[in-house]
């Protein structure tokens, strides 16, 4: 503060000189003092201001103390999972309504006072509570530190604890503090899972074939027995190993070429075939497929295989093969005998039929060359006598009767031989040829027996032809012819034993528009059921001992069946004869004709 005086226009006594002297110091002290007055006020306001605004930062640090106490307390006594403190001698000194309520308590209250030492009161294993020490001791802290606990009656739970030390300024462990969560249910369910998976394992290794499963990078998560015992191996050693792995072990190997094609293509590959080397040097064969696994999201996770051992199989196949060719060369080797039997049987009937007809025709030109020669030597008599001039009337007569009745009986004996020839040619050729014609069908029944009588009187058997006129068919008349001779030989070799005579029926007629029916009979001594069943089998004979072949009734059955289209039907019982139905078409079928 500066204080200004006037100056004075006067000189002053020193009386006056004083006294304003005095004025003036008394004005600058008044002054002074006014100015330190008010320092002096300014300091105080200001101290006094300091002291509020401490004694407001003090209220507001304790309000967010109390506010920030009040949410721990909330968020402690809130949480679900179980809050603690203890001493590192395991005295419970705090503990939050979750885990109270966790340890079977009704109030933290009663936990902290019903539990004066957590190892023995708490544990389920107090020797758990000192490796929890341990790991307290030597980090400080424990992160997911599972064991099992009592509840107040006696319940086991499992927890999870998560806690820290606390220290004193000397660096002493004072208190444990820790969080812990119950994860009985997570146990259970993870021991389910792992029961699950047992009891997968147990079934699937009684499972006679290879079972795995792979991740993404061609590692087995999954292994069954039976697979493991290919790779000389146990299941849980071949876990996170690929099959390359494990297979150079043994110095083999195989491709995940088959795993790969079934992650680009997305889905499974289906049934193939594969082949690979086990521990024991073997070359195994497997039927294999593959299936992906999804996950939720649809993407695939896992890749399931599964094989079947086709070893067996294809060795069995590779027998069958050969018993196959083997069967099928002795069944052409079969097949050529017995063509080349039926062809000698063929032959056979042919040869019988050709002496029958010798001998039938043997007759008729016996009788003519005996006519003939007498005719001969009438001839010459009649000669002489002419050349002596002697003939009478009565020789000229005689002469010219001779030649008539020699004439008459020449003419009937060759025609009926020519008659013979003919037959025996026609059936012949019939039998040489097979070859597909129109013929009527009464006609070509009439040469065939024809050429069957021969037989009849040897035999003493009667044969009956009764044939409907008119029926033409466009068939094979050789095996027709064939099928008639069969029949008939097979009468005369089992039907009538010791030559015994009996009667032979043969009826041919139509059977609607477009088949006919022939019915061959004979009233012999019949079959027993065991021969009538085996009757058209070949090579089945019941005179194998006098030199049958047993083809005679399977040509029949052949021929009428195959070359000719038709059915055939067999009856016949002991003493009651035979009975041979035949159902041919009338048109054959042309895919027999190179049979």
């Amino acid at each position: 503060m500066i204080v200004r005086f006037p100056l004075l226009a006067t000189d002053l006594t020193s009386m006056g000189t004083l006294i304003w002297i005095s004025i003036i110091i008394a004005l600058l002290v008044g002054a002074a003092l006014g100015y330190f007055a008010a320092i002096t006020g300014r300091k105080g306001r200001a101290a006094a201001a300091d002291r509020a605004g401490e004694i407001a930062r003090r209220s507001l640090a304790e309000r967010r103390f109390a506010e920030a106490e009040e949410s721990y307390r909330k968020l402690f006594d809130s949480s679900i999972d179980g809050i603690y403190v203890t001493t590192p001698e395991g005295r419970l000194l705090n503990a939050n309504p979750a885990l109270s309520r966790m340890m079977g308590y009704d109030t933290p209250r009663e936990l902290i006072e019903g539990v004066t030492d957590v190892a023995n009161a708490i544990y389920l294993d107090p020797t758990v509570r000192a490796k929890y020490q341990e790991r307290m001791a030597r980090d400080g802290m424990v992160r997911e530190f599972e064991y099992q606990v009592k509840q107040r009656d006696g319940t086991v739970l499992w927890l999870s604890d998560s806690a820290t030390t606390v220290r004193d300024d000397a660096g002493n462990v004072i208190r444990y503090e820790g969080v812990v969560r119950d994860i009985t249910n997570q146990k259970r369910a993870e021991d389910e899972v792992a029961e699950g998976r047992r009891r997968l394992q147990e079934v699937i290794d009684t499972v006679p074939a290879v079972i795995n499963v792979k991740d993404m990078q061609m590692r087995y998560v999954l292994m069954n027995r039976y697979m493991a015992s290919i790779f000389n191996i146990e299941p849980e050693d071949a876990i996170g190993h690929t099959t390359t792995d494990i297979m150079s072990r043994y110095g083999a190997q195989k491709t995940d070429e088959n795993d790969r094609r079934l992650l680009d293509a997305g889905k499974e590959l289906g049934f193939y075939e594969e082949e690979y080397i086990d521990s024991s040097g073997t070359m195994r064969q497997w039927l294999v497929n593959k299936l992906p696994l999804r996950g939720s999201d649809g993407k695939i996770k896992q890749i399931v295989t599964v094989a079947l051992d086709i070893g067996e199989r294809k060795r069995n196949e590779q027998e069958m093969r050969k018993a196959k060719d083997a069967a099928e060369a002795a069944l052409q080797h079969l097949r050529e005998t017995q063509n080349s039997l039926i062809e000698a049987e063929k032959l056979a009937a042919l040869g019988r039929l050709v002496a029958g007809v010798a001998h039938e025709v043997n007759n008729p030109v016996g009788i003519s060359l005996t006519v003939a020669s007498s005719l001969e030597r009438k001839v010459a008599v009649f000669a002489e006598e002419v050349a002596r001039g002697e003939l009478r009337r009565s020789s000229l007569n005689e002469f010219v009767e001779t030649s008539r009745s020699a004439a008459s009986q020449l003419v009937g004996n060759l025609n009926r031989a020519a008659e013979l020839i003919q037959s025996f040619k026609q059936v012949a050729a019939d039998r040489s040829y097979s070859d597909q014609r129109t013929f009527n069908l009464a006609d070509l029944t009439d040469q065939v027996v024809m050429s069957l009588r021969p037989g009849i009187r040897k035999q003493n058997l009667t044969l009956n032809v009764e044939c409907e006129p008119g029926l033409i068919m466009n068939s094979y008349p050789g095996p027709y012819g064939q099928v008639l001779t069969n029949l008939f030989l097979n009468s005369v070799a089992h039907a009538f034993p010791g030559g015994a005579a009996g009667e032979v029926n043969i009826k041919v007629r139509a059977s609607g528009a477009d088949q006919v029916e022939v019915l061959y009979s004979d009233d012999g001594c019949g079959m027993t059921p065991e021969i009538r069943r085996r009757a058209f089998d070949p090579f089945f004979t019941t005179r194998r001992d006098e030199g049958g072949t047993g083809l005679g009734l399977h040509i029949v059955y052949s021929i009428v069946t195959n070359r000719l289209g038709g059915q055939i039907h067999l009856e016949s019982d002991p003493g009651k004869g035979t009975r041979v139905q035949m159902i041919l078409p009338r048109n054959a079928p042309n895919e027999f004709a190179a049979s």
